[in-house]
Protein backbone atom coordinates (compact mmCIF):
# COMPACT_ATOMS: atom_id res chain seq x y z
CA UNK A 1 0.00 0.00 0.00
CA UNK A 2 1.33 3.21 -0.88
CA UNK A 3 0.45 6.30 1.17
CA UNK A 4 1.08 9.83 -0.53
CA UNK A 5 1.83 12.78 2.00
CA UNK A 6 1.98 16.69 1.19
CA UNK A 7 4.16 18.83 4.14
CA UNK A 8 5.13 21.97 3.31
CA UNK A 9 5.77 21.52 -0.39
CA UNK A 10 7.29 18.19 0.04
CA UNK A 11 5.64 15.34 -1.88
CA UNK A 12 6.53 11.95 0.23
CA UNK A 13 5.34 8.82 -0.74
CA UNK A 14 5.44 6.19 1.78
CA UNK A 15 5.09 2.51 1.00
CA UNK A 16 4.24 0.63 4.17
CA UNK A 17 4.24 -3.25 4.70
CA UNK A 18 1.58 -4.94 6.44
CA UNK A 19 3.12 -8.26 9.07
CA UNK A 20 0.84 -10.31 10.97
CA UNK A 21 0.82 -9.49 14.76
CA UNK A 22 1.49 -12.70 16.57
CA UNK A 23 2.80 -13.88 20.25
CA UNK A 24 6.45 -13.79 20.66
CA UNK A 25 7.45 -17.51 21.05
CA UNK A 26 8.54 -18.63 24.90
CA UNK A 27 12.00 -18.82 25.13
CA UNK A 28 12.91 -20.87 27.76
CA UNK A 29 9.81 -21.89 28.88
CA UNK A 30 9.83 -24.11 32.35
CA UNK A 31 7.40 -26.52 34.01
CA UNK A 32 5.39 -24.86 36.57
CA UNK A 33 7.12 -26.08 39.98
CA UNK A 34 5.23 -26.84 42.72
CA UNK A 35 7.38 -26.23 45.47
CA UNK A 36 6.68 -27.47 49.01
CA UNK A 37 8.08 -27.29 52.51
CA UNK A 38 6.35 -28.66 55.37
CA UNK A 39 5.07 -29.04 58.13
CA UNK A 40 5.45 -25.58 59.13
CA UNK A 41 5.87 -24.96 61.87
CA UNK A 42 7.77 -27.76 63.00
CA UNK A 43 9.50 -29.05 65.93
CA UNK A 44 11.78 -31.65 64.52
CA UNK A 45 11.65 -32.98 61.06
CA UNK A 46 11.45 -30.55 57.60
CA UNK A 47 10.20 -32.44 54.02
CA UNK A 48 11.24 -30.67 50.95
CA UNK A 49 9.33 -31.76 47.92
CA UNK A 50 9.71 -30.25 44.10
CA UNK A 51 7.42 -31.42 40.98
CA UNK A 52 10.60 -30.84 39.30
CA UNK A 53 14.17 -32.15 40.26
CA UNK A 54 16.00 -30.19 43.12
CA UNK A 55 20.11 -29.87 42.95
CA UNK A 56 20.20 -27.95 46.33
CA UNK A 57 18.79 -26.94 49.52
CA UNK A 58 20.39 -24.73 52.24
CA UNK A 59 18.69 -23.85 55.49
CA UNK A 60 19.94 -20.43 56.23
CA UNK A 61 19.03 -19.06 60.04
CA UNK A 62 18.11 -15.07 60.69
CA UNK A 63 21.57 -14.23 61.08
CA UNK A 64 22.78 -15.55 56.93
CA UNK A 65 24.44 -18.07 58.62
CA UNK A 66 24.20 -21.63 56.57
CA UNK A 67 22.50 -24.33 59.59
CA UNK A 68 22.31 -27.11 57.34
CA UNK A 69 23.05 -28.04 53.53
CA UNK A 70 22.82 -31.63 53.81
CA UNK A 71 19.82 -33.65 53.38
CA UNK A 72 18.68 -37.35 54.54
CA UNK A 73 17.23 -39.62 51.90
CA UNK A 74 14.20 -37.71 49.98
CA UNK A 75 15.30 -34.35 51.08
CA UNK A 76 14.27 -34.51 54.78
CA UNK A 77 16.01 -32.43 57.68
CA UNK A 78 15.99 -32.93 60.81
CA UNK A 79 15.71 -29.75 63.00
CA UNK A 80 15.93 -30.74 66.51
CA UNK A 81 19.12 -29.55 67.31
CA UNK A 82 18.47 -26.24 66.52
CA UNK A 83 16.84 -23.46 68.82
CA UNK A 84 13.35 -21.91 67.84
CA UNK A 85 13.00 -19.42 65.35
CA UNK A 86 12.80 -18.33 61.67
CA UNK A 87 14.71 -20.80 58.95
CA UNK A 88 15.04 -19.50 55.02
CA UNK A 89 14.92 -22.44 52.99
CA UNK A 90 16.28 -21.93 49.58
CA UNK A 91 15.74 -24.43 47.17
CA UNK A 92 17.65 -24.48 43.75
CA UNK A 93 16.11 -27.04 40.65
CA UNK A 94 18.35 -28.67 37.98
CA UNK A 95 16.89 -26.00 35.74
CA UNK A 96 18.32 -23.47 37.98
CA UNK A 97 15.49 -21.85 39.23
CA UNK A 98 15.93 -20.67 42.82
CA UNK A 99 13.06 -20.50 45.39
CA UNK A 100 13.21 -19.34 49.19
CA UNK A 101 10.56 -20.74 51.64
CA UNK A 102 10.29 -19.50 55.42
CA UNK A 103 9.60 -21.82 58.27
CA UNK A 104 9.25 -21.13 61.66
CA UNK A 105 10.73 -24.12 64.28
CA UNK A 106 9.35 -24.33 67.71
Amino acid sequence: MKTFVLLSGLFLISTSLHAQLADPPEENALPNWDLKVYPNPTSDLLIVSSSVDIKDVTLIDLNGQVIKNRAMPNWCYSLHDLPAGWIFVYVESTDGRVEKKNVYKN
